[in-house]
This record gives structure tokens, C-alpha cells and sequence, in this order.
């Protein structure tokens, strides 16, 4: 920590760490705070890949859900029918198969999708706002992507880390 009531050679220079954060340094905490988050980081992803302006919040969902069950390996994408599924223990009816979709679970694909909306609407989509890297209309749930050159830099270094 820093310790502005250090005594030293009687020196008036500010302490680094009491020196007033200039709001450009600000800005690059929020970007690192911004791309630290996985599923923020898809949206992101997504936006950058996209060709219009505003996008609704639902299909940001499905590519976020997506995404997600790419990285787990679970759940098929080739639709209601053909989803992988576990059957419980102890019985022969396909009815009771319950499809995967959660890292490490059996959570239902639709409620998988809920909670995805959800933590967007709530978390990643508000702060992405916030740092004026989008602006999210709660109300309409659209966003509307402005693009930050600096955010395009971050994802394409750990874009390039994670896929070796």
C-alpha cells in the first residue's frame, strides 16, 4: 500500500498512488474489467462480427447460450429433437430424459437460456453501456453496438491466446 505520510528527505513530490487517476486511466480499467468476463467477451464477439446496428437482446442470448454449450461439449444444436439427453437412473422411458446444457449439469436448455438472459440484461449489458462501448435499451432490450478499436485489440490478443 502506499504511504502518503512517509518520512523522507522532506520531498513535496505526490506520492504515484495519491496522484488523481487521469480518465483515460479509467477507461483502460474498465476495458480490462470489461474482457475479464467470458460471457461478456462473446457478446462482444458477436457484435464485432455483426453487419447492422441495433441487435435484440435475444439474439445476443442465443449466440451467448451457444457459445456456452460449445465450450461444455453438451447439447446438440441440431434442434428440439435431437438434443442429447440423460435418462434417470433406474428407468427405460426416454420421458423422463432431462437434455444438458449447463457445465456440469442437467439444467434444462430453456432455463440455461433464462438465466443467460437474464445475467445479460442485468450485468453484462448495463456495464458494457456504462463504458459507452454500447448503449442497451432495457425497455426495447435492443442494443446498439458503437465499436472501441481498443475493445477490437483486446479480444483479438485473447482471442489469439485461447485458440492457440
Amino acid at each position: 500500500m502506499c504511504d502518503d505520510t512517509s518520512e523522507g528527505g522532506g520531498d513535496d513530490e505526490t506520492p504515484p498512488c495519491s496522484r488523481d487517476v487521469s480518465a483515460e486511466g479509467e477507461r483502460v480499467d474498465d476495458l480490462f474489467d470489461i474482457v475479464s468476463d467470458r460471457r461478456t467477451r462473446d457478446v462482444l464477439a458477436h457484435l464485432e462480427s455483426l453487419s447492422v446496428d441495433v441487435v435484440e437482446l435475444d439474439d445476443i442470448v442465443d449466440y451467448v447460450v451457444e457459445c456456452e454449450r460449445r465450450r461444455t461439449g453438451e447439447c446438440d444444436t441440431g434442434g428440439e429433437d435431437s438434443r442429447e439427453t440423460e435418462t434417470n437412473p433406474g428407468t427405460d422411458s426416454s420421458a423422463d430424459a432431462k437434455p444438458r446444457c449447463e457445465t456440469g449439469s442437467n439444467t434444462d436448455p430453456e432455463r440455461h437460456h433464462q438465466r443467460v438472459a437474464v445475467s445479460l440484461h442485468h450485468n453484462c449489458l448495463p456495464k458494457l453501456d456504462r463504458t459507452s462501448v454500447l448503449d442497451y435499451d432495457p425497455r426495447s432490450k435492443t442494443v446498439r453496438y458503437r465499436g472501441d478499436e481498443r475493445v477490437t485489440a483486446f479480444l483479438e490478443l485473447i482471442e489469439s491466446v485461447e485458440d492457440p
